[in-house]
């Protein structure tokens, strides 16, 4: 059997990433720095999966797995020459160090890393500057979409959306996992912004859109009927700058359909104030609010859903979203001429944006 180390051992790495690598008959060791919850694995050696949609929920053994503790630095090297894939969910910050950790490694072994990362080409970021040793180790860059709710803290056993998508990128010609309706291989570029702009984004926007109505969750805001409405509003725009940006024709209503029902779903608990947070980074320029908007002014397409989330911003003051009170002192506060021009940089779109966005 294939062997596959794995940098996680989280939720994501317990609820959707394990399960996928043994669906393509690799055995999976996971690599962590919670000591308690690295021999918590090797002690139990299993764990349930349970899947939620709004057709109900389902249930999976994960079993025959262990874990090492990423001090154990013999033993962790000994598995990593040995292994066949190597993949994380870490966080991407961590994802440099591991990959020079495996590259590093007297190996000629045919090897391929995947970094299961929200952020944008993760494996080739990490990659870029370090020369590995080994010629015959390969990198994947990967599209990662899977919901997981607030989990117990004691418990191996993980609460996930049935839904989950992983997009590898087809130009590698490299298939170490199979084709299912979990995997796929497809233009990386695309699926990024996709991903980026349709689900992270449409994200962003509810989760303003709730905090401005009185709501503690994604999912009260669609139960609303404005909130619904707001929702499919947003994301067909959203939808229609993809579009312009892919230059592709591709039907998006059964994607963004299934979007709207995954944060539908009450089991997810997922907190608007959570999804708000960092809103200097998210609002920032090149981001899932920022790009999509610039194309659908240049194609003076519809942007009702962006001006109303854009003024919900800068008339509101939510106190509980970490790091919100910065992004107003800092941007907020000085108009939204300020947004455009330096937040945003773009001094030549001004004109149009005080136009259709206000000043």
């Amino acid at each position: 059997m294939k062997l596959a180390v794995h940098f996680g051992a989280g939720n994501i790495g317990r609820g959707f990433v394990a399960p996928t690598l043994q669906a393509n008959d690799y055995r999976v060791i996971f690599v962590d720095v919670n000591t308690d919850l690295v021999k918590q694995i090797n002690e139990e050696g299993r764990y349930t999966v349970t899947s939620l949609s709004i057709e109900g929920a389902t249930q999976e053994v994960v079993q025959d797995v262990e874990a090492i503790n990423l001090d154990d630095s013999e033993y962790l090297n000994e598995t990593l020459l040995n292994a066949d894939i190597v993949t994380t969910s870490v966080g991407p910050k961590f994802v440099q160090g591991i990959y020079e950790r495996i590259a590093l490694l007297d190996n000629q072994k045919e090897q391929i890393f995947i970094a299961f990362e929200n952020m944008y080409k993760a494996s080739s970021n990490a990659s870029s500057n370090i020369k590995s040793l080994n010629t015959k180790l390969k990198i994947i860059d990967a599209v990662v979409d899977k919901i997981v709710p607030p989990q117990p803290p004691t418990s191996l056993n993980v609460i996930v959306e049935t839904y989950g998508s992983i997009i590898l990128d087809v130009s590698t010609g490299l298939q170490p996992l199979r084709k299912s309706e979990i995997i796929s291989y497809k233009n990386y570029e695309n699926e990024f912004y996709k991903k980026l702009w349709l689900l992270n984004g449409l994200h962003l926007q509810l989760a303003y859109y709730g905090l401005a109505n009185g709501h503690t969750f994604i999912h009260e805001v669609i139960a609303s009927k404005d909130g619904r409405e707001f929702a499919k509003a947003s994301v067909n725009s959203l939808a229609v700058a993809y579009s312009l940006l892919s230059q592709s024709n591709e039907n998006l209503d059964e994607f963004t359909n299934t979007i709207i029902d995954r944060f539908a779903l009450p089991e997810i608990k997922d907190e608007v104030a959570r999804i708000a947070r960092n809103p200097e980074i998210k609002f920032s320029k090149d981001e899932r609010f920022e790009y999509p908007l610039r194309l659908l002014i240049s194609h003076d397409k519809n942007i009702d859903t962006f001006r109303t989330i854009l003024d919900i911003i800068t008339s509101g003051n939510y106190l509980k979203v970490e790091g919100f009170s910065n992004f107003k002192e800092d941007v907020l506060e000085k108009g939204k001429s300020n947004i455009y021009n330096d937040f945003w940089e773009l001094e030549n779109y001004s004109k149009s944006y005080i136009e259709r966005l206000g000043s």
